[in-house]
């Protein structure tokens, strides 16, 4: 049995060029390209099933997800059928079903702009089998963020016996226009499960459920020096502003930050901020006092070697013409892997109302659940491919909303070790 690995580069120039190859054959690359018309065609047909594939209001579009093309599985397989398809050329399917046979596959993706919110794991290779049953899927970016990277990663095993920072659902200024993800506090079921979770790990000091913490207190979590960071919360970017996307923690309007204010009552914790922190006070307000210290980000939030932001469309980096987001700058603050989400999660109220589904977990939460569970493993994007295999399963047998891979075809797992940058050759 050996283990290979097949990296899937995508680029887009008008059509949108993929190519592939296997590190054990470089020497053999396989180009392909899809036409822009045909590309739009079939991303259509995806965005149709998800939360912002429309312009209609929000209300309407998170029912018609939970309801919509993913939910059924005839749909969802006739999506999944033509994804594969297209993007993945006859010599690559069939390669990934006979390597697949004899080892463990690992596609790395480095999407293009065009194809950020694609599930790979879900593509159809032969009609019946997905990707995901042949091959561990996970995310890389682009190469050039290991030049000059702030800081690298900790060994997991290094940092072991270090506490957990949980940020569940933190509490956001009144005005925000931003709610409650778990909707109910206080002894609700969800709460319980979380706090049966997090009672099984020593904790910073400012982990919990709903607590009212700003982005200095992040920063006082993480001189702790955890072994994990696990953000449940809301996330938010703006397509094509690079440093856009945002966590949402308890800062007012008057907290100094490299972001605009929400309704000037909630300034959101910027990618910018973490990237550049107080080392440039000049690009933040005017208004308010500015920080007296000028500290890089990577020294003020630095990240541990594993960080979960489940959320809407945390992993929005690729969806943008330069690619810059939340995971990009905790890889260069000190992650190695990140699970994040490509699209946005309807909230288990959402597929209550409007789907009926009212298990405890629902869906959204056992996602959470299984991720914060994944991040413990000794490799974290095995363990989840291991779990979403599960859930295909679930899928296949018993579809519907509950099921359905709206969700936990949802994340992925973006990864980026420690590598050695090579000076160039001299001509």
């Amino acid at each position: 049995m050996t283990d290979v690995v097949l990296l899937l580069r995508a680029f887009d120039a008008d059509s949108t060029f993929l190519s592939f190859r296997w590190l054990d054959d470089p020497d053999n690359p396989v180009v392909h390209a899809v036409e822009a018309a045909k590309r739009n065609a079939l991303l259509a047909e995806l965005d149709a099933g998800l939360v912002g594939g429309s312009e209609a209001r929000l209300e309407e579009q998170i029912r018609a997800a939970v309801t919509g093309p993913l939910t059924d599985p005839t749909a969802e397989a006739a999506i999944s059928k033509n994804l594969g398809e297209w993007l993945l050329p006859g010599p690559i399917r069939s390669a990934l079903a006979s390597r697949a046979a004899s080892g463990r596959v690992t596609v790395r993706v480095t999407p293009s702009r065009a194809l950020a919110r694609v599930p790979w794991e879900l593509l159809l290779i032969d009609g019946y089998q997905r990707l995901l049953e042949l091959a561990d899927v996970v995310y890389e970016p682009p190469a050039a963020i290991h030049v000059g990277r702030s800081r690298l990663p900790a060994s997991w095993h290094d940092v072991v016996d270090q506490p957990v920072c949980y940020l569940v659902d933190p509490r956001l200024p009144a005005g925000s226009g931003l709610g409650a993800v778990l909707v109910q506090r206080g002894g609700s079921p969800a709460e319980d499960l979380f706090d049966a979770r997090m009672n099984r790990y020593r904790l910073t000091v400012n982990s919990g459920i709903g607590v009212d913490l700003d982005r200095w207190d992040l920063r006082d979590d993480l001189a702790e020096r955890p072994r994990r960071l696990f953000y449940f919360g809301h996330v938010s970017s703006t397509l094509d502003q690079p440093g856009s996307a945002s966590l949402h923690l308890g800062d007012d309007a008057g907290v100094w930050g490299l972001a605009a204010t929400m309704n000037d009552a909630h300034r959101p914790l910027s990618a910018l901020d973490l990237l550049l922190g107080t080392a440039s006070p000049e690009l933040g307000p005017c208004e308010g006092v500015r920080p007296e210290s000028r500290e890089a980000g990577a020294n003020l939030w630095p990240m541990p070697p594993r960080v979960a932001l489940i959320a809407c469309e945390g992993g929005a980096d690729y969806r943008s013409s330069e690619t810059f987001g939340l995971v990009t700058v905790m890889f260069s603050a000190g992650a190695e892997v990140i699970t994040t989400t490509r699209w946005t999660l309807p909230s288990d109220h959402a597929f209550a109302t409007f789907a009926g589904v009212d298990q405890v977990p629902g869906p959204t939460l056992e996602l959470a659940l299984a991720v914060d569970f994944s991040q413990e493993a000794a490799d974290p994007a095995a363990e989840l491919a291991r779990w979403q295999r599960f859930k295909l399963t679930q899928w296949l047998a018993d579809p519907g909303p509950a099921t359905s891979p709206l969700t936990w075809a949802a994340v992925g797992c973006h990864v980026c070790p420690p590598r050695a940058v090579l000076p160039p050759e001299p001509k």
